[in-house]
């Protein structure tokens, strides 16, 4: 498989993996619309998908590598089958089971990819391509999600999603789980000390991206935007964020990393001081970006220096698990917070965490460098 055939898989796949995440404001509205469903139990149904995620892959992080096809069958028949389901039924019960089964296929394709780019060197080069595809592939398709005519029932949302799956299946059945050469498989063990540092930085910066984007509604409401701006600025914004992933995607030396991670955090910091300290159309728009760009730049230099030490899949599989619980962690406080704290010290406690992650991003990816084998990227 050529480089950008690779690329293209690896993104479409990811696309369909991640799908549920990136429309998970859809879904929950989706979902308010089903009688006897009010907002919270919505989001306690949805909440369902990323827990299959999470069992999957603490339960099943090596099935890839040992059984590829069943692995991918399984993912793609879980998804479309999860997503038709949720078109159809009824009943919190019986949704949440939809849901559930829709986040163990999602699960399931995540962890093809990662058993794709297990112990790869210089991972981030990959993880920035993939990115790129997928991230664009989600964003239009969160835009285009976004712009059906409003229905008072749920909508074709999952019909679409179900769809989605069955498009990317030729591009999930091509993935194949990659041989780690015995004399590579030795170095591919970090020290403990080293792996809980970067799972931190994982934590950390996905509970302020999904924090800050989960109060986007009530700094919009504060900006007095109209409720179709915000909508409209998000969806692009998730598009061009994903710019950010052009930076792992190019780079062409490890001593590069520690410098785009810091540069990427520093993004971070000056959108968010810029997106909830100033009010109006273009601060908003401009925030928004700045923080995805940020976002993306960084998180494939993490997630990559996990990946080349990485033998099967499995840590990155569960590092997944450590971003979803970040990224669920900082959901679960963010509108208490911003109520209570309101929006400029909001911002000061989101710019503060985003330090203590640069800060532990230059103690520990030196470390990791300064022990890591000389490999030749695959």
């Amino acid at each position: 498989m050529t480089a950008i055939r690779r690329a293209f898989s690896l993104g479409a796949t990811f696309a369909a993996a991640l799908n549920g995440t990136m429309v998970m404001p859809l879904i929950v509205l989706a979902l308010t619309r089903v009688r006897g469903i009010d907002e919270a139990t919505a989001t306690a149904v949805a909440a369902a998908e990323l827990a299959g995620i999470a069992i999957y892959s603490l339960l099943l992080p090596r099935a890839a590598q040992r059984a590829r096809r069943a692995t991918a069958l399984f993912g793609l028949l879980a998804l479309g089958g999860g997503e038709l389901a949720s078109q159809v039924l009824d009943g919190v019960a019986a949704l949440a089971c939809a849901r559930l089964v829709a986040g163990l296929g999602e699960g399931a394709l995540f962890g093809l990819i990662c058993a794709n780019v297990a112990g790869e060197a210089q991972a981030e080069r990959i993880w920035g391509q993939v990115n790129l595809v997928g991230g664009v592939a989600m964003g239009l398709l969160l835009y285009g999600l976004s712009l059906l005519p409003p229905s008072a029932e749920r909508g074709p949302i999952f019909a679409w999603l179900a769809v989605l799956a069955l498009l990317v299946a030729p591009a999930v059945l091509s993935l194949r789980a990659r041989v780690v050469p015995a004399d590579q498989a030795h170095a591919l063990a970090l020290r403990p000390a080293h792996k809980y540092g970067l799972w931190f930085i994982v934590a950390l910066a996905y509970a302020v991206q999904a924090g800050q984007w989960a109060v986007t509604g009530y700094v919009g409401e504060i900006a007095k935007l109209p409720a179709d701006h915000v909508g409209t600025w998000l969806a692009l914004s998730s598009i061009l964020g994903f710019a950010g992933a052009v930076a792992p995607s190019l780079a062409r030396r490890p001593s590069q990393r520690l410098g785009f991670v810091l540069l990427g955090f520093a993004i971070m910091a000056l959108s968010l001081e810029l997106f909830f300290n100033r009010l109006g159309d273009w601060p908003f728009f401009v925030g928004q970006v700045g923080v995805n760009v940020g976002f993306y730049m960084l998180t494939p230099f993490v997630i990559g220096m996990l990946t080349e030490n990485d033998g099967d899949g499995s840590l990155v599989l569960r590092t997944l698990v450590v971003a979803l619980f970040g990224s669920a962690a900082g959901t679960a406080v963010a509108g208490y917070v911003f109520e209570q704290a309101g929006p400029g010290q909001f911002s000061g406690l989101c710019v503060a965490l985003v330090l203590l992650c640069a800060v532990t991003a230059a103690r520990v990816m030196p470390q990791i460098e300064g022990r890591a084998p000389a490999r030749v990227p695959a």
